[in-house]
Formats: C-alpha cells, structure tokens, sequence
C-alpha cells in the first residue's frame, strides 16, 4: 500500500480537537499522535472533496476506505499512461480500467511519489470553482492511517498514532462517541475492513462505509427480505444511480436506522435491483463526526449536532457514487416551440454524468 511522506508535526487542527479532552488525556494524546495532515472540505454537503495536487497540479479529490486502489479520471492536459488491464467492480456493476502511473500525489504537505492508481477512462467534471474532480483516494493509500471527518471544523484529518501500552484508546480523540463499531472485510479473506452492520427498521443489514457516496443503497432483495414489495417500491420516486454503470431505483422511506449505539429516524435510502453492495454514504454519515482506523477495523461515531442558524447545503450533484431522481430537471426540459420573433435553433442539451 502507498505511504505519504509526512512531515513530522501535529497540526493546529489536532490542536483544537485535543482542546475538547480532558488535560490529563490531552496531554497522553497529544504524545501518542506522531504525525498528522489536516485538509479543509472544500464543498459544504454531499461527498467531501478536498484540494490535492497530481503531478504538480491542483486538483480536487474525494477520499474512501471503500475504494480499493486510488483512482483518477483520465483529464487532459495530464498525459496518464494505459498500462496493465485491470477488472474492476463498483456498486453498479463490472468493468474494465486500467493502471497507470502518478508521478507525484501530495495531500497537504505530505507527498507520496510514483504510486500506481486507477486509471478511469472518463472525462471528470468540474467543482462550481471549475476546479476538475478526478481523483477518489482509497484504501491503498488511507489503510495505513487514521482517518478523521470532523463535521464542526469541515475537515479530514489522516495521522499515525502511536501504538504503545500507555497511549490512551484512539477513540478518546471524540467527545462522546460510545462504544467502537467493528468493521470486517466484504469477503472474510480480503485486508480491507470496510464492512459494518446495521440494524434498518429492525433487520440487520451489512453495509460498505463509503464517503465518497453522496447517498446510500440498499440492494433489493434485502429490501424484499424486510417484506417490502415492487408494488411498495412503485409508489416511491424513481431515482438513477451512477458509478461507471447506471443502475435504476427507487427512494424509499424507512423508520429507523441503528449504527452502533446512534440511532436515526425518518430517512430515505435508494433500493436499488443490481447493486452489488449495501453502501453507507454521506447523506447517513453526515450526522456523525467520523473516525475511522482501518487497520484494525474500528469505527467511531459522534453525533454531530449543528450550531444555532445552521443551514444545510446542497451537496454537488457528482461524486464517484452519485444518484439523482429520474425526472426531467428544469435544464432539460424541452423547449416551448419559437415564436416568430424567435430563432429556430434549438438549445444544446447538458451534458454530463447521469
């Protein structure tokens, strides 16, 4: 797996987050923390992005434990080289890519050098800043750290702690958080401990954790073991899932979903037929301050409870797992027939990822 050359320091957001802990911990804390990159959101909602540099160039980059090698979009300008095939599976089904070479990948100040990623034959879209979005940052490389998505401050932090007898549990780092929830492998053989369980309206589901997913997915025939019906799901509003693949679903209500010792009331989750995962994603995640250490497959939650005036934004409308309602948007709505003193032109149609 690819390790970052950090600089050796605690950041000043460790700082802030360490404020929150009693002095005698803080102090145990501050110690066992050896090195830490803490990089700012730069979008409100939806899937975190952050701003890296590939080859010397600003780019913007969401970050997952689910995704298995990092990944980046074949933009111009940047001259990726096809090289191995590679077979590849996302949620919405499977596919084919191919390996290439990144010079230089720098999070903050730590740089990794002449890694292998994933090279995705698609043009990225741009953020509202016309900043292109065309690298997800996965398990290859966040495996070997500690992963932290703070809510309050809108940043990730990714950091070493250090593993000896008398440095405190890495879960103190969060206020209130109860007890660790597991994490195992998909498969029971692969490293990657990714996968939680859930209890959704009373039944237990395992599902992928995936911060690179503005939403979360529920494959259908779970949906149909908890007694929900096609009939039901044909009353919900239709919805397109994106991730390479497209895949049709629907948008359905359910009443309680328990992760560990949180529980959540009143959400809607996508249902989707030919899924390949059960996917936890930023519209659940989002309630929550996240810590995660893949290593061991631990997870931590805090509840994230917004500031007074908080308004929650709308997230972007693209991630690497991205849905939207299979409606016709006001964009693409067909154009009244021109008047006389119009011209006849027809408007180009968007384009885009669905």
């Amino acid at each position: 797996m690819g390790r970052l050359s950090f600089r050796r320091n605690i950041s000043s957001a460790f700082f802030a987050l360490l404020a929150l802990i009693p002095s005698a911990q803080a102090r145990s804390i501050h110690d066992c923390v050896m090195t830490s990159e803490v990089v700012p959101f730069l979008n409100p909602a939806g899937a975190p992005v952050i701003h890296v540099r590939v080859n010397d160039h600003d780019v913007g980059a969401f970050f997952s434990t689910f995704t298995t090698r990092t990944s980046v979009w074949d933009a111009k300008g940047f001259d990726f080289y096809r090289e191995d095939p590679i077979r590849t599976i996302s949620v919405t089904g499977t596919g084919g890519n191919y390996s290439t070479t990144v010079h230089s990948l720098q999070i903050g100040q730590a740089v990794l050098k002449d890694m292998t990623a994933l090279l995705v034959g698609e043009r990225p879209p741009k953020a509202p800043d016309g900043l292109l979005l065309m690298v997800d940052i996965g398990w290859d490389i966040l495996g070997n750290y500690h992963v932290l998505i703070d809510r309050y401050s809108q940043k990730m932090a990714i950091f070493t702690y250090d593993t000896a007898p008398d440095c405190l549990d890495i879960g103190t780092l969060m206020k209130d958080p109860g007890p660790f929830i597991p994490l195992v492998s998909f498969d029971d053989e692969s490293p990657q401990l990714n996968q939680m369980t859930a209890v959704l309206d009373g039944h237990k589901v395992n599902m992928q954790i995936n911060t690179s997913a503005n939403r979360s997915i529920i494959q259908q025939w779970v949906a149909r073991k908890m007694g929900i019906s096609r009939r039901m799901l044909a009353q919900d509003d239709e919805i397109r899932v994106g991730a390479g693949e497209v895949l049709l679903g629907h948008r359905h209500h359910f009443s309680t979903l328990q992760l560990g010792s949180h529980t959540l009331h009143d959400i809607t989750l996508d249902v989707v037929p030919d899924a390949e995962f059960n996917i936890l994603g930023m519209d659940v995640l989002k309630h929550f301050n996240v810590l995660i250490n893949p290593m061991k497959g631990k997870l931590w939650l805090e509840d994230f409870k917004p500031p007074p005036g908080y308004v929650e934004e709308k997230a972007l409308p693209w991630s690497p797992t991205h849905d939207r309602l299979s409606i016709t948007h006001a964009s693409e709505e067909k154009q009244a027939p021109p008047t006389p003193d119009q011209g006849t032109t027809p408007a180009p149609r968007p384009s885009g990822n669905p």
